[in-house]
């Protein structure tokens, strides 16, 4: 009785002590992708889905009909990023459901365990185009991905060149807790918006925005 005893105890602290360490470790920032614009080609047999992403990292964009798997095709992106995926006709769009399900997720077909976003009943074709293309073409699925030299972060209208004379601490966010581990130099830098405490500052193309506190702003 004593040994039962005293195994239940150490049992409780096991599950204590895993319990404040689940809960002291940080929540990983989930990446997101949005679904910006279709565009069918009727005489090529296919449709350009357009995505723009949020974070770096691997987005897929799925073709599902009628609960069955058509195509899709993914890469890795990088932050703020649009890239297409043409998806090729292979059939009319079956009527058990309102259109064509399209989902950004984090993997290919079966593979995804994410989605980010979803247009569940997409009307992309119509009936005789899907039949055509039935005849020539498959359903399939290709990622392209954005232009070599394209502006990933294109610098936003509005923004108004201001003095940053000694720097400031940078952030990935209008969050103290997302200090980005550098500060931004002194010099003139493009404001894109102000907030009531920080600064949304335009880099380069190629570099995330990051956040500076608004006192080191002379305005």
């Amino acid at each position: 009785m004593k040994k039962r005893f005293v195994s239940f105890y150490v049992l409780m602290l096991i599950v204590l002590v895993l319990t404040a360490f689940v809960m002291a470790v940080p929540a990983l920032a989930a990446p997101g992708g949005t679904i910006l614009s279709y565009n069918l080609n009727e005489v090529g047999c296919y449709v350009d889905i357009t995505v723009q992403v949020e974070d770096a990292g691997f987005y897929a964009v799925n073709a599902w009909d009628d609960g069955s798997f058509r195509a899709g095709a993914g890469l890795n992106a990088p932050a703020g990023s649009t890239f297409t995926v043409r998806l090729s006709i292979g059939g009319v769009i079956l009527q058990g459901a309102a259109g064509i399900g399209i989902y950004v997720e984090d993997a290919v077909g079966l593979a995804a365990t994410f989605t980010y976003d979803s247009d569940s009943s997409a009307q992309l074709w119509s009936d005789p185009v899907g039949t055509a293309c039935a005849a020539t073409t498959t359903w399939g699925a290709v990622a392209i991905p954005p232009p070599v030299g394209a502006c990933i972060y294109p610098l936003p209208s509005g923004s108004v060149v201001y003095n940053v004379p000694a720097g400031a601490l940078a952030f990935f966010d209008d969050d103290v807790n997302t200090y980005a581990g550098f500060n931004l130099p002194p010099g003139t830098w493009y404001i894109t918006e102000f907030g009531e405490e920080f600064a949304k500052v335009w880099i380069a193309c190629a570099a995330q925005p990051v956040y500076i506190p608004v006192e080191n702003v002379i305005r």
